[in-house]
């Protein structure tokens, strides 16, 4: 039994709801439940429910609903005592029968679970609580008592039950999901610090530091303009927290492409009126140099198009190329940070990206501009803070940013000009209206288009579908239409300017086309809201609807007449990001058990079924993931090659990362470690590790939730595997360890033999080859007569590769030159790149520097055709060290620049650097040599793990000495002069330099 006062006064009893008469009735009742075990005033009841009344007459109307509040609690068994006390009454009820009381005291518990560091039971009373909260509370009252109350149960009840959930989360390592809750929590309450703080400590959880900064700036901005003031102290320690975290960690990819780039948006389709502005814009951009003008106005109202149009108008001004970038600074997903920006334009223009500094990316950038006529739209800008940084580094370049706010900051500073991109005007919405109708069918009704017009409040996109709908019913008049959609609840949201919420103020207009849907295509659009995204190709949507190619295809072009669907490409589809919330709403509010059931599983059936086919292809001679029984293949995708089903994953980074928690949280478990597990390779060759490892977390607990022991045992070592790579090796090891006693215990021969391998390496990594190769005998002993020879091909590299450590090359080479054979029996094309890039390493150390570069060329082809990036920055490594010693310097620093972009591990990124550095140093740079020996030393010491201890001490020597120069090859504790090194050492072409 459950008295509720979250949304409407109601009385559940088991899963029937009890009649409680008018409303009223019901909102005395509320009063009651809110103070139940309390007095309650009679002149606080008629203040709340009876305003404008008389007493005498409001008195005569609260004496019969009392009488029948009454007969509800005693027919209700509730034992509830309803007592008249003076001139107020008194509900005598166990409150944990009442939502509100049972919500504070689960918050509370969870408090004390907090207390104790008990996190998980902390986050499970919180939810439970916050479960209990639905709808407006006290929504039957509405007076100055109810609003106070509800403001009151918003700050001191909802908003600190929050705060213990993040608190428990954050401790439990969930960043993704409270990055995710807090994000929308964020947006509601902009100068809450606890938010901010939560949202922050998401971030650096996931290692975003540069989305974090940028956040923290925006914060400060947002609170000074708000209330003057700054944040609390403990805001400002973490912001220092991260900022110290963040040198180093931004990965950017780059892009070659040798053409002036092309990124303008299409030309918008009946573009209307906006002739003043375009006249105005062109005033400002084309009669100055480096010009910068910046859009603003409220959602939706065409900044983005404006831009569009004009930079189409003017193509020709911009030979140089048309760069696009969406900030993000306003949507579902964080703002772009300026670094990630200043990257992406680099990629864009095809300027190779090594680890460069913030600085050092800006003026590199600028170089790269300079004396160019190249036009930049910045779109969808958060604030002033967000987009200086990249017009300091895009200086000459006619640049146009569009933002929901005005940058003052941006005018104050910068003195760049600032224009307002107001909703369209009356007459050019009847225009743009009369466009859209053109050839259709539809004779002019100017009352009928007047009033429609109206309707959309100037806003682009409801004009569009208002169009569609006149065109849809051609025997409707325009203006018995626009009385149709005015009688639409929630439709004056669309008439009001001063709304800044562009979910509400598009989602009256959305509802206009859903409801114009056939019920199959409707049902479809509800459908595709369960997909883990808004993009999708046709057989994912196939899955989710439940029909053949044919009919979904046939839904989909319907959905796109109607502006609810878009297509990107021949295959695959997009929601607008508010159209997908839209549809996700609809799915939960109108038939989510039934999607639950029916939808749902075919969903994860498509993508573990299609993971398992793409892996496949990747990794032909793995043992594969268990098949789940009973899964449906129906409509997953098979790959002809290895490169189709690597272009597959790629395009679905961010569905299956979504997909994995998805489906954990939706109790999928034996999907959710599946699909982790086949995300794995893949995953490892792109560098997602923050995803992979975010994904095994979850995987784990999902494989322990069914108690799926083998499917735990792999996943430990996957997530083993990944922290391996991150050099987190400690935790590695306990992974390792705690897979082989698993895999043990389970009688599995395989998985412990992998088990046992990846904690070799971790030994191998910190160091340890002693240690390291009495694991790997041990692994080939398990591998005997089991036909696992991919597997024995890694032992037997790795095994080669502790050898080495211990100074045993002609060991070493013999035990590579098993593995290959191997992986040429097998095919394995990324193991072989492997293989040949630890020979490669050996015949350099050998001073061998044409069998080197022979192996080096066969390993980077290797890569290459498996998509292993890097692997392919460990063979670019020895590369560029065995051409800087065969002379060729040019050709050195390129590889070395590539390697230093590729290479995931500090170490190898420090080799890199070493080598650049020399080659600054034959070509008489000291200054830049001196700059690159520097940043290796930084990179080294970040580093885990005892591999490069020496090449560290000469880099620290020459910092202090700046009179050696390091060598990555010196054996032994002295520091070598150049002099003394072998000839193969020395820096070419013979000089002797000395770094002042």
């Amino acid at each position: 039994m459950e008295f509720k006062i979250f949304g409407k006064t109601s009385l559940l009893i088991g899963d029937h709801g009890v009649h409680l008469g008018t409303a009223k009735q019901r909102g005395v009742l509320a009063l009651l439940l809110h103070d139940v075990g309390r007095p309650v005033s009679i002149d606080l009841i008629i203040a709340e429910l009876w305003r404008g009344e008389t007493l005498e007459v409001s008195k005569g109307r609260l004496h019969p609903i009392i009488s029948r509040l009454r007969k509800v609690l005693a027919e209700s068994g509730s034992g509830g005592q309803l007592r008249k006390e003076g001139a107020a009454y008194r509900l005598d009820l166990d409150p944990m029968l009442v939502d509100l009381h049972r919500f504070r005291h689960l918050v509370t518990k969870a408090r004390q679970a907090s207390s104790i560091d008990d996190h998980f039971l902390s986050k499970t009373l919180v939810q439970e609580a916050l479960e209990l909260w639905h709808g407006k509370p006290l929504a039957d009252l509405g007076g100055t008592w109810s609003d106070h109350c509800r403001a009151q149960m918003e700050q001191f009840d909802r908003l600190p039950a929050y705060y213990v959930l993040f608190d428990s989360q954050l401790q439990m390592g969930e960043y993704s999901e409270v990055m995710s809750a807090v994000g929308r929590l964020v947006d509601e309450h902009d100068t809450e610090e606890m938010f901010a703080r939560h949202y922050m400590r998401s971030l650096d959880g996931m290692g975003k530091y540069s989305k974090a900064l940028e956040f923290y700036a925006e914060f400060c901005s947002r609170l000074e303009y708000a209330i003057g003031a700054e944040p609390g102290p403990e805001m400002r320690e973490l912001y220092q927290s991260v900022l110290r975290k963040q040198a180093g960690t931004a990965v950017v990819r780059s892009m070659i492409d040798p053409k002036p780039p092309q990124q303008l948006e299409r030309d918008i389709h009946n573009f209307t009126g906006r002739k003043e502005l375009l006249v105005q814009l062109d005033a400002l951009l084309t009669t100055a140099q480096g010009p910068v003008v910046a859009l603003h106005g409220m959602p939706a109202a065409g900044k983005t198009s404006l831009a569009t149009r004009w930079a189409h108008q003017r193509k020709s001004l911009f030979p140089d190329g048309h760069l696009f970038i969406n900030l993000s600074g306003y949507g579902p997903t964080a703002p772009m940070a300026p670094d990630d920006a200043i990257a992406i334009l680099l990629a864009s223009l095809g300027v190779p990206l090594d680890k460069l500094t913030v600085d050092e990316r800006r003026v590199r950038l600028q170089r790269s501009l300079s004396g160019k006529k190249v036009l930049l739209i910045l779109d969808n800008a958060r604030d002033s803070a967000q987009v200086r940084p990249i017009l300091a580094a895009t200086t000459g370049c006619c640049c146009l940013v569009t933002s929901r706010a005005e940058l003052t900051g941006l005018t104050i500073r910068d003195s760049v000009r600032t224009m307002e991109v107001p909703p369209l005007t009356p007459d050019e919405s009847i225009g743009l209206l009369l466009a859209e109708l053109e050839g259709k069918g539809r004779s002019r009704e100017d009352e009928g288009l007047a009033a429609l017009a109206r309707l959309a409040a100037g806003l682009p996109l409801s004009l569009r579908i208002i169009a569609q709908h006149a065109v849809d019913r051609p025997y409707t008049s325009l203006l018995d239409l626009a009385c149709e959609l005015r009688q639409h609840e929630g439709l004056g949201s669309l008439d009001s300017a001063d709304n800044d919420d562009e979910y509400t103020m598009l989602s009256t207009a959305f509802s206009w086309s859903y409801q114009a849907l056939p019920a199959a295509v409707a049902l479809s659009f509800r459908r595709l809201g369960l997909h883990p995204g808004p993009e999708f190709d046709i057989s994912a949507a196939c899955a989710i609807v439940g029909e053949d190619a044919s009919v979904v295809r046939e839904h989909l072009r319907i959905l796109a007449k109607a502006s609810l669907v878009r297509q990107v490409s021949a295959r695959r589809y997009r929601l607008h990001d508010l159209i997908f919330g839209y549809a996700a709403d609809l799915a939960r509010r109108e038939d989510f058990l039934a999607q639950r059931e029916l939808v749902l599983p075919r969903v994860f059936d498509w993508y573990l079924a299609t993971t398992s086919n793409a892996a496949r292809q990747v990794t032909p001679d793995r043992t594969q993931v268990p098949v789940l029984d009973g899964m449906s293949w129906r409509h997953a995708v098979e790959f002809e090659t290895s490169a189709a089903a690597l272009d597959w994953f790629a395009q679905e980074q961010t569905n299956l990362a979504a997909a994995v928690s998805h489906a954990a949280r939706q109790g999928f478990h034996d999907h959710a470690w599946r699909l982790a597990a086949n995300m794995n390779e893949t995953y490892d060759r792109f560098g997602l590790y923050t995803d992979l490892r975010l994904s095994h977390e979850i995987a784990l607990s999902s494989a322990r939730a069914v108690e799926n022991r083998e499917g735990e045992c792999g996943t430990l070592n996957n997530l083993g595997l990944v922290l391996h790579w991150l050099g987190r090796y400690d935790e590695a090891r306990q992974m390792f360890r705690d897979g082989v006693a698993l895999a043990d215990e389970l009688g599995q021969r395989e998985l412990s033999a992998v088990c046992r391998h990846n904690l070799g390496s971790v030994h191998l990594e910190v160091g340890q080859p002693r240690i390291a190769v009495e694991i790997y005998e041990q692994v080939l002993d398990l591998l005997k007569d089991m036909g696992a020879r991919s597997i024995e091909a890694y032992a037997l590299d790795q095994l080669a590769n502790a050898h080495h450590q211990m100074e045993r090359d002609d060991v070493a080479l013999d035990y590579h030159e098993q593995a290959l054979v191997i992986r040429e029996e097998v095919g394995d094309v990324r193991g072989q790149g492997t293989t040949f890039a630890e020979l490669a390493k050996i015949y350099h150390e050998h001073g061998e520097n044409v069998k080197a570069l022979s192996c080096c060329e066969r390993a980077l082809d290797a890569h290459l055709r498996s998509g292993d990036k890097s692997g392919r920055g460990e063979a670019l490594l020895t590369l560029s060290e065995t051409l800087y010693d065969l002379g060729s310097f040019v050709q050195s620093a390129d590889a070395a620049e590539e390697a230093a972009r590729l290479c995931r591990h500090p170490r190898a990124q420090a080799r890199a650097l070493h080598v650049l550095g020399h080659v600054h140093a034959v070509e008489n740079d000291p200054a830049s040599a001196s700059r690159c020996w520097s940043r290796a030393a930084d990179l080294l010491r970040s580093a885990s793990g005892h591999g490069d201890d020496l090449l560290l001490t000469h880099l620290v020597e020459h910092s202090a000495t700046r009179r050696f120069i390091p060598d990555p090859r010196a054996r032994g504790g002295a520091t070598l002069r150049e002099s003394d090194l072998p000839v193969s050492n020395r820096l070419h072409p013979g000089d002797t330099h000395t770094i002042e």
